[in-house]
């Protein structure tokens, strides 16, 4: 990494991953690496995917070379560079004055003969070229050529007349060899005239920067892109620079710009962002609503319910639209041309703001939740979440790195700025950084926001982890980790820094271009609600007390028992009062105001659990407690006595009478046969009346007696014998009822079917 003044001005590798970093032909192991000429801005980027489009910046050579060390430049030292074909000159003017020149501007001549070189024109948006000219002969170094409309003026009539000019700021214009792409202007397919910033292909003089040397080859990508920086924009109809390469005119002097256009967007390639909501509008009573009516057990369901309502309308931003997003929720109030630094508390213009190079005198964007705890790549939310993004002097930003927040004032040292020290103060020991005491509170609320904000719910949305802040510092081995801290010290700076006008106002302009608020900003009470409890600041404090409650492990249904908790105290002299209810499913009933709490056990169908809550109070604060109680259920047993007829014959009656010794209050009776041929009856509490039914062999009747209690029964039976009648002329034969009697039935049947047989 190479800085200057503490600022990056270059770099190879990611600081923080210890991997062999290569992509295709690029290696960082095992290669020589030699930078190309056409780059002039380092890569300051140490925490970004790398080598991502880095590794266009470098020509790989073999393993072990080295002749080119001690020289800048492509090339072996002392060796000649190769000639380098590019369009160095379009000229889209008035009427027909349109040119355009290519130029060699390598170290060595061409011979364009050798191969196909070739310009051609995309007209209107045509993906197949249309005028083209093969370019021949041999072109030195510093040379040119030059095409030019018929119908210019003479001062444009340089080189040679072709049709290739015929455009209109909304053609493409393609230099190949051998049918590859060594360079381009506008996009193939597209028909816009291209314009972003003073860069434009319409009504304008572009002349190549010396300092290009590669062409842009990608001719489908958004145009103009990064390529219009590797052109001077001159006024239209400028002439004086044709035929010759480089940024001059070809007499040497140097053509006067245009007068500086005013900025139109918000900062340094900036744009002006649509926005989303307006502040004007905003109702924090609706808004928050489903917080301030709801109910929460503790304070991670509360913040789970402020997670949902500040994700719900969040817009993510990308991260260019994050500069312009800053200049608005940042801007000084005193000058609105400027924005304040959130550790140095300077004032800065907003168009100082560093797209490239050194950051000395410029201001870039820091995340507050530092980047790499758990979002280090472009594409997650928290990346470009403005509302723990700030403006910051890249220097103190450096300084700040990863670290986490900590109260290290007495063990670290002061960070200077400008030679001045900031109040900032960074222990690279335990790597702690506390911030100046005006913004503390910011700091504080920023990180609680982002805690609340990403509880990894809408992972699939947002490609974030769940972020925890956490109340200790973390360690380097935590340092790609969600986490940060330190959680109560951030605590203690909210309520030390409380929220200012400048703060809100912040929150307002980032709802406005991103669409949802931070909540601790709105409404500051939250802060104690949500962390309040873990940082020993309990919104809801409970009273403290000593002693237990006694309870019975179990109680026989019916009987009497008490549940005491006579023995708690809360201090001597304390008076204390009490609340019982009892839990019936989701209700609470009221039993007991005193200390001791006596009850009956209730009659149940089966083993039962009473559970009940006592609230003791002191008349200031209160503690809830709860037991519980194992009621046993007893089985219902009964005496139960039969008297009455219980032998008759076929067709009398019988009549029998229960007698149920103990019987509880409420005990209902019923009657009902369970065996034997149905007979007629009629029932009436503890009587039974009975016919008998006919009968074909003496046979006996049973009948049930159900005695229920509440949801319990208890059940007896009696049995009536009924005597068969014999009709008249049979006689019952010798040895009937015996088995050698109807044997001797069964014989002359026998003998009989043998003689039918």
């Amino acid at each position: 990494m190479l800085t200057k003044d503490g600022a990056v001005i270059d770099s190879i590798g990611k600081v923080g991953e210890r991997v062999n970093w290569k992509d295709g032909d690029f290696s960082t192991v095992d290669a020589t690496l030699r930078r190309k000429a056409s780059v002039t801005v380092g890569d300051t980027d140490v925490s970004d995917t790398y080598p991502g489009t880095s590794k266009d910046q470098w020509i790989v050579l073999p393993k072990d070379t080295f002749d080119g060390l001690n020289c800048a430049g492509e090339d072996a030292c002392g060796a000649a560079s190769p000639g380098v074909l590019l369009i160095t000159e379009y000229i889209e003017g008035s009427s027909n004055n349109k040119a355009i020149e290519i130029s060699n501007v390598g170290g060595s001549a061409i011979d364009l003969g050798a191969n196909v070189y070739k310009l051609a024109k995309h007209s209107n948006g045509a993906v197949d070229a249309g005028d083209a000219e093969i370019l021949s002969g041999t072109l030195e170094p510093g040379k040119s050529i030059v095409f030019h409309n018929s119908g210019a003026a003479d001062e444009f009539k340089v080189g040679t007349e072709s049709k290739v000019t015929w455009f209109n700021g909304d053609d493409a214009m393609v230099l190949t060899k051998d049918g590859a792409v060594i360079d381009s202007i506008g996009k193939v397919g597209e028909r816009v005239n291209w314009k972003d910033g003073d860069f434009s292909t319409v009504d304008a003089t572009l002349r190549r920067k010396d300092s290009v040397k590669v062409g842009d080859t990608d001719t489908s990508d958004t145009y103009p892109g990064t390529s219009k920086d590797q052109w001077l924009v001159l006024p239209k109809d400028t002439s004086d620079g044709l035929n010759c390469s480089g940024e001059s005119a070809c007499d040497g002097s140097v053509t006067p710009p245009e007068p500086p256009k005013p900025e139109t967007g918000p900062c340094t390639g900036c744009e002006t962002l649509t926005p989303v909501a307006d502040p004007a509008t905003f109702n924090g009573e609706i808004y928050y609503s489903d917080v301030l009516s709801g109910e929460f057990a503790n304070a991670e369901e509360l913040k789970n319910a402020l997670s949902v309502i500040i994700a719900k309308d969040h817009k993510q931003l990308t991260y260019k639209q994050v500069w312009s997003t800053l200049t608005y929720a940042d801007q000084d109030p005193s000058d609105d041309k400027k924005v304040i630094e959130i550790y140095t508390g300077e004032s800065i213009s907003k168009y100082d703001n560093q797209t490239s190079g050194s950051g000395v005198g410029k201001w870039n964007r820091e995340h507050v939740w530092a980047k790499s705890h758990g979002f280090p790549s472009e594409s997650q939310w928290g990346y470009t979440d403005a509302h723990h993004l700030r403006p910051s002097d890249p220097g103190i930003n450096t300084a700040r790195s990863n670290n986490d927040f900590g109260a290290c004032k007495d063990t670290g040292e002061e960070v200077m700025f400008n030679g001045v020290g900031t109040g900032n103060y960074l222990n690279k020991t335990t790597d702690c950084w506390e911030p100046r005491d005006e913004v503390k509170g910011d700091v504080a609320r920023m990180i609680m926001y982002m805690d609340t904000r990403y509880q990894g719910t809408d992972t699939a949305t947002t490609n974030m982890p769940d972020l925890v802040a956490v109340d200790r510092l973390t360690t380097t081995d935590e340092d790609s980790a969600p986490l940060i801290g330190t959680l109560c010290t951030l605590y203690a700076w909210n309520q030390l820094d409380a929220v200012d006008a400048y703060e809100q106002n912040r929150n307002n302009q980032v709802y406005k271009y991103q669409g949802n608020h931070n909540p601790f900003i709105d409404r500051p009470e939250l802060v104690k609600e949500v962390y309040g409890a873990v940082c020993g600041d309990d919104p809801n404090p409970a009273l403290v007390v000593d002693g237990d409650i006694v309870t019975p492990e179990s109680v026989t249904e019916g009987t009497a028992y008490t549940i005491d908790a006579s023995a708690i105290t809360a201090g001597e002299g304390v008076t204390l009062t009490y609340k019982w209810e009892q839990i019936v499913g989701e209700e609470k009933t009221l039993v007991g105001d005193t200390a001791t709490l006596s009850l009956t056990a209730p009659m149940v169908k089966a083993d039962e659990t009473l559970n009940f809550t006592l609230t003791i109070s002191d008349g200031t604060l209160e503690t809830t407690k709860t037991v519980s109680v194992s009621v046993i259920n007893v089985p219902l047993a009964l005496n139960v006595e039969f008297a009455g007829t219980t032998k008759v014959t076929e067709g009398e009656k019988a009549s029998i009478t229960a007698a149920v010794a103990d019987a509880p209050e409420g005990t209902t009776y019923s009657w009902k046969q369970v065996s034997g041929t149905t007979a007629v009856y009629t029932a009436a509490g503890l009587t039974l009346d009975v016919t008998a039914p006919s009968v074909n062999i003496d046979q006996v009747l049973v009948f049930e007696l159900m005695a229920t209690v509440g949801e319990e029964s208890f059940a007896k039976s009696v049995s009536i014998e009924v005597t068969n009648t014999e009709e008249p002329g049979w006689t019952k034969p010798d040895g009937a009822g015996s088995l050698g009697g109807f044997i001797t039935l069964l014989l002359p049947l026998m003998w009989l079917r043998r003689r039918q047989g």
